[in-house]
């Protein structure tokens, strides 16, 4: 049986010229600030894959410990860490889980060496494979077993079920503005007349189908247009 991979690391670089972020938390929360990102690197540094899920209880209890600073502390400067872009955004948002994509990229020679792969960036996308078919003698059977999806956590619009997957496609295709005013307006739908969609993510690409064939076309004129 092959050895599994690891994905943890015993150091990283520490740059002798800083970057903005350093000097942003400096200057906000002093040497607090200073000890707090680098505490949080070497959590990430540790942690098997490189992240950190904190919407459990027992993880968000820890780094309180480790950096040594009350929840609203942690919550606020995690918020600044986001805004700067230190933070993975979306993941920090839907899922309460930190992911820095510098970190990984700053580790990538350690992986290299190794001849394995840097870890990715978690998707949270999850499909449970179906389970091998059954057949007795006259009665033939095929069990399959039920296609379990882990949606997306989306607190302004808590009726909406997407997978981090179809989230990412959409956000591919319309862009993040374009993405959340469909979320939005299938958000609305499904409060005013009830949810009966069996995918909200066909459903929005479906409704984009139409509103792309309602549009009036422009008429060419003599010259052309």
């Amino acid at each position: 049986m092959a050895r599994p991979q690891k994905q943890t690391v015993d150091y990283f670089p520490h740059y002798a010229n800083r970057k903005k972020t350093i000097f942003i938390l400096e200057q906000r929360y002093g040497n607090d600030g200073y000890a707090f990102w680098f505490k949080l690197l070497e959590s990430l540094a540790e942690t098997d894959g490189h992240y950190l899920d904190l919407s459990d209880e027992t993880a968000w209890e820890f780094l309180q410990a480790k950096t040594r600073q009350s929840d609203g502390f942690c919550t606020e400067i995690l918020s600044l860490l986001v805004k700067l872009g230190a933070v993975d955004r979306e993941l920090w948002r839907d899922y309460k889980v930190i992911w820095c994509q510098n970190f990984v990229d700053g580790i990538a020679d350690v992986y290299k060496n190794r001849r394995a792969s840097t870890p990715v960036r978690p998707s949270f996308y999850s499909q449970e494979l179906p389970l091998a078919s059954v057949s007795t003698d006259g009665n033939p059977q095929s069990k399959v077993k039920e296609t379990k999806l882990k949606y997306m956590v989306l607190p302004e619009y808590p009726n909406i079920k997407l997978t981090q997957g179809e989230y990412d496609k959409l956000f591919a295709k319309f862009d993040y503005k374009g993405t959340m005013d469909r979320i939005e307006n299938l958000s609305l739908y499904i409060g005013s007349k009830g949810d009966h969609y069996k995918s909200h993510y066909f459903t929005i690409l479906s409704w984009d189908r139409r509103d792309a064939k309602d549009k009036p076309k422009v008429k060419r004129g003599a010259d052309g247009w």
